[in-house]
């Protein structure tokens, strides 16, 4: 599977199910600074997925670096994405999700994209996956933006678009997809992701945090309407 800086294929590490995380050069950056930045983002990856297992945080253990290279443990389950694409997120999925947040901030991690395309349901539990744009921050700002992008991606699934089609089955389909997308409503709260934030300080997540996502928030609708 190819991303936008990374491709993923399975492989084995001994006789282990594994995931390898390899970032292919970029031919548009020169070549020595091309190295620097996928050998830096290679290991400052690993990093971050090792300190994140260490706060108890589930994600995949690392078995292998490379300079180019990750390669961890497979995790076998569901993408929390493609099963809120079917149905409602559940209260629990939500607290889950706000706990790993927690306690990623806890310990000073940063996830960059923290967002249900990048948790997974698991018999373990809940994982998060895709460390690719974290970093190592204790500024308010950096936590209050994870906070913000996972809430404006919640909101998102409450907004279905119903194609306009005239028959029997389309309408049925839309009627499906309304009441789907009442549930989501109902689950993520009035502020379509505030039950998300609720959760976080729950979960123990600084308060102030929690304020600067409300105030980036606000930055950004003041810029829409200017």
């Amino acid at each position: 599977m190819k991303g936008a800086e990374a491709v993923l294929k399975r492989v084995r590490v001994l006789s282990f199910p594994a995931v390898e995380k390899f970032r292919p050069k970029k031919k548009y950056r020169a070549a020595a600074l091309d190295e620097k930045i996928r050998r830096e983002r290679t290991r400052r990856e690993a990093r971050l997925l090792a300190r994140a297992k260490e706060a108890g945080v589930l994600c995949p253990v690392v078995y292998e670096v490379s300079d180019f290279a990750i390669r961890m443990k497979f995790l076998d389950g569901k993408m929390l994405y493609h099963e809120m694409r079917k149905r409602a997120i559940t209260q629990n999925e939500i607290a889950s999700a706000a706990r790993i947040l927690a306690a990623l901030h806890s310990v000073g991690i940063v996830h960059g994209d923290f967002t249900p395309a990048n948790l997974m349901n698991t018999r373990e539990g809940m994982a998060v996956i895709d460390f690719g744009l974290g970093s190592i921050s204790n500024d308010d700002e950096d936590m209050g933006m994870d906070i913000l992008t996972m809430k404006k991606a919640l909101a998102a699934f409450s907004e279905v678009g119903l194609a306009e089609h005239g028959s029997a089955r389309d309408g049925c389909r839309r009627q499906a997809e309304r009441g789907r997308s009442t549930k989501m409503e109902k689950a993520l709260g009035k502020k379509k992701g505030g039950a998300f934030v609720a959760a976080y300080s729950r979960a123990g997540g600084k308060p102030s945090v929690v304020r600067m996502g409300a105030e980036i928030e606000k930055r950004g609708r003041y810029m829409e309407r200017g």
